[in-house]
């Protein structure tokens, strides 16, 4: 797949750019508006490729998708969310909520287990 797209990357670059540490999470508070605290976060993936900048998902997870690598993509896109949930437990920041997007592929019959199975020990 070294197939150039639009945004003038390849998805053999997007299918790198796990083991490259260029996929990020950015987080969106989330605030009630009753009381004017934040009570969680959405989780926004993001892939800060090494020479187009930041790029939104909407120009890269069509390609996840389409390719096969939403597996591991979004697999990596939870486990990272936990971590961080887990860091903000830490500092007592309770309740606290962290919405994470999924993929309809990704929902199935084990769904559970997947997630039990990518949350950090």
């Amino acid at each position: 797949m070294t197939t150039s797209h639009p945004a003038g990357w390849t998805a053999t670059e997007l299918a790198q750019a796990v083991v490259r540490g260029q996929l990020e999470l950015h987080y969106q508070p989330i605030v009630d508006l009753r009381s004017d605290q934040i009570v969680g976060a959405e989780a926004l993936l993001r892939w800060r490729h090494p020479t187009l900048g930041l790029l939104p998902p909407g120009q890269f997870l069509p390609v996840v998708e389409s390719s096969g690598l939403m597996p591991e993509i979004g697999a990596w896109v939870l486990g990272e969310a936990c971590r961080q949930m887990r860091d903000w437990r830490m500092l007592a920041w309770r309740p606290f909520r962290l919405a994470v997007n999924v993929s309809a592929s990704q929902v199935g019959p084990d769904f559970d287990g997947w997630v039990k199975g990518v949350m950090p020990r």
